[in-house]
């Protein structure tokens, strides 16, 4: 199947119109960076022996928070509102419903079934929907990876705080044990669990040059004189 409409159907859904005839791209950036994910993930050797339907993958994981574009076009919240926080029930709700009348004329029967089942589903954990289970550590892994970042800076721009609030989540969930916990529970599928993981490693050293910075210690080690050229010793002759 060509998969190239259902992009496109996307994108003209999740795109937030701005004044000026410009738009919002946060939403559509973030479903289709974890479409592209979850994609990647239905190939996986693991995966792939449970016979997922692509399509179906494809177009939950791009409309798995529509329902954000719902209430921004409704005007119930404004965009820079978009994905500081969890959709209710009732907003992913509105996420399956969109994805149904948008494509109803774009997928077949079951690939439509499959992929709004996938929507309502992915947050079960008990779930036996192989395409939910899909989108849910597609998902996941976001989480765990530097993009992370990228809704942490919205809410602090909402809420009027800086690097040091990002910081202190940081600190905070390495106290609690946080990452470990959502390594060990929040996967379905191994490879995407070690992906987490090693997203995670290089989370980490971006948070400490980004500690570094904020502090200046790095400027302080800049400002010290280089220590001085270190002279061979001569070998010395019968050892």
């Amino acid at each position: 199947m060509d998969h190239e409409p259902i992009w496109k159907r996307a994108r003209a859904d999740l795109l937030i119109p701005i004044t000026g005839g410009d738009h919002d791209l946060f939403l559509w950036e973030h479903s289709w960076r974890i479409a592209r994910t979850a994609e990647t993930i239905a190939g996986f050797p693991e995966v792939g022996r449970r016979g997922p339907d692509v399509a179906a993958v494809i177009a939950a994981a791009l409309y798995h928070d529509a329902g954000w574009s719902v209430r921004c076009r409704a005007g119930e919240c404004d965009r820079t509102e978009i994905l500081t926080n969890s959709l209710s029930e009732g907003d992913r709700e509105e996420s399956a419903r969109l994805l149904e009348r948008s494509l109803g004329n774009v997928l077949g029967p079951d690939t439509l079934q499959r992929a709004v089942r996938a929507v309502r589903s992915a947050h079960d954990r008990s779930t036996d929907c192989v395409e939910a289970m899909i989108l849910a550590d597609a998902r996941s892994v976001q989480e765990f990876g530097v993009l992370s970042l990228w809704p942490m800076i919205r809410r602090g721009m909402q809420e009027g705080k800086g690097v040091q609030a990002v910081l202190d989540v940081w600190q905070r969930k390495k106290e609690y044990h946080f990452w470990d916990a959502r390594l060990g529970d929040s996967f379905h599928f191994e490879a995407v669990r070690e992906l987490a993981r090693r997203r995670l490693e290089q989370f980490e050293r971006l948070i400490v040059e980004l500690k570094e910075q904020h502090y200046s210690e790095d400027a302080a080690t800049a400002a010290s004189p280089p220590p001085p050229p270190q002279t061979p010793t001569p070998a010395r002759r019968g050892l």
